[in-house]
C-alpha cells in the first residue's frame, strides 16, 4: 500500500514549533557581559547561534545563518501568525510547484528578506540601532571580544529572526495564483480580496520603513521577501510550466 509522505508545508511547521519549544528550555545570556542594555537578557540558544546579522553571517562567515534564521522566532505571538500563515497558503502553492520547488521558493524570499533588510540599514533608511560614537565605540569592542579585526557599524550587528519574509513570500505566490479569492482576517474583522490583501501589506511595509517605525527591520525584511516572490511568479506567468513543473 502506498503511503503518502509529509508533505514540505507540514515538515516546515513541525520543525519551526520544535525549534522554538527546544528554545524556550535551553536559553543562554544573549550578549557577553558589555556595559550595554541587553547584556544580561537570556534568549533562546537558537536565536544565539542561530539568527541572522551581516556581521555574524558575512564578516564571520556563519553563512548557515541566512537559513537558520528562518526557523529561529521572537516570541508565541511571532510563531503562530507565521505558522497560521503558512498552515492556510503552503499546501495549495506546494501542490502547484511541486515539494522541492517549493521548499526552494520559501528558503529563497527568506534569504531575500534577510539581505534586504541590511541593505536598507546600510542605506539609513531605518536605524534599529544608533550610530553615534558611543554605541559605535561599543559594537566595535564588542567585536574584538569575540575575535574579529575589524570595524563594524551597528546596523551590521542588527539580528534578525523569523520565517515571515518566507511566509510572505508564499502570500505573494498565493495572490498571483488566486488574485481573487476572498479571506476573512480576524483582526481587523473584514473580508477582502487576496490581491487587496497583498496591497494593504506592501503598504503598511513601506509606511513603516519610511517612516521608521517600530519593527522597521522587521517590515524590511518581509518586503524583500514580497519583492522575491513577486520577481519569481512573474518568471512563473512568463514560463508558466517550464519553471515549476514537476
Amino acid at each position: 500500500m502506498n503511503q503518502r509522505s509529509i508533505s514540505v508545508t507540514t515538515s516546515l511547521i513541525i520543525i519551526n514549533i520544535a525549534v522554538f519549544l527546544v528554545g524556550m528550555m535551553v536559553q543562554k545570556p544573549s550578549m557577553l557581559s558589555l556595559p550595554i542594555p541587553w547584556a544580561e537578557q537570556k534568549e533562546s540558544a537558537f536565536f544565539i547561534f542561530g539568527s541572522y546579522s551581516w556581521f555574524t553571517c558575512f564578516m564571520e562567515g556563519q553563512l548557515w545563518r541566512i537559513i537558520s534564521y528562518q526557523f529561529v522566532h521572537a516570541n508565541l505571538g511571532h510563531i503562530l501568525f507565521n505558522m497560521w500563515a503558512l498552515y492556510f497558503f503552503g499546501p495549495a502553492i506546494e501542490e502547484i510547484m511541486g515539494s522541492r520547488k517549493f521548499l526552494a521558493y520559501y528558503l529563497t524570499c527568506g534569504v531575500a528578506g534577510a539581505l534586504f533588510s541590511s541593505l536598507l540599514a546600510s542605506m539609513e533608511l531605518y536605524a534599529s540601532l544608533p550610530t553615534n560614537p558611543e554605541t559605535i565605540a561599543v559594537v566595535n569592542e564588542l567585536a574584538q571580544y569575540v575575535g574579529f579585526d575589524g570595524f563594524v557599524m551597528p546596523w551590521q550587528m542588527i539580528p534578525m529572526v523569523g520565517a515571515s519574509a518566507a511566509i510572505y513570500g508564499v502570500m505573494v505566490a498565493a495572490t498571483f495564483l488566486y488574485p481573487d479569492v476572498k479571506i476573512s482576517l480576524l483582526f481587523p474583522p473584514v473580508t477582502l480580496k487576496l490581491r487587496t490583501f497583498a496591497l494593504w501589506i506592501i503598504g503598511i511595509a513601506s509606511f513603516t520603513i519610511i517612516f521608521n517605525l517600530s519593527n522597521a527591520g522587521g517590515e524590511a525584511g518581509h518586503l524583500g521577501g514580497i519583492i522575491m516572490g513577486a520577481i519569481i511568479m512573474i518568471i512563473w506567468k512568463l514560463r508558466n510550466k517550464y519553471l515549476f513543473g514537476r
